[in-house]
């Protein structure tokens, strides 16, 4: 396993924890209220670019414990496939080989 890859794995489940928290913060607005929250893409650099999102569809995303929400074109071949692209923003799920590096959120189920 590539250790850059697994690094940026490794940040996308850190980045995911600060937009949980930015959820918190945010309460629970209309359905139709948009949010930003920061793009999960683990760019190293951090990337600072923001998804913007209805709580709903952020919740979506957290269903799933190796999904991850990025601005368009962030997403990596090399480790998750694109599930969900909409002109605001794409959701991408690991591949096999990385989920065990973001498994560790509480919230989100296990992958499917």
């Amino acid at each position: 396993m590539d250790a850059r890859l697994s690094r940026q794995a490794r940040n996308e489940a850190m980045l995911r924890e600060v937009n949980e928290r930015l959820g918190d913060v945010a309460g629970r607005g209309g359905a139709l209220d948009l949010f930003e929250f920061h793009c999960e893409c683990g760019a190293d650099p951090f990337c600072g670019e923001l998804v913007t999102m209805t709580l709903e569809e952020y919740d979506d995303v957290r269903a799933q414990d190796d999904r991850f929400a990025l601005v368009p074109g962030h997403e990596t071949a090399a480790i998750e496939r694109v599930v969900v692209r909409q002109e605001r923003f794409v959701v991408v799920d690991k591949l096999p080989a990385y989920e065990a590096l973001v498994a560790d959120d509480p919230r989100g189920n296990p992958s499917q």
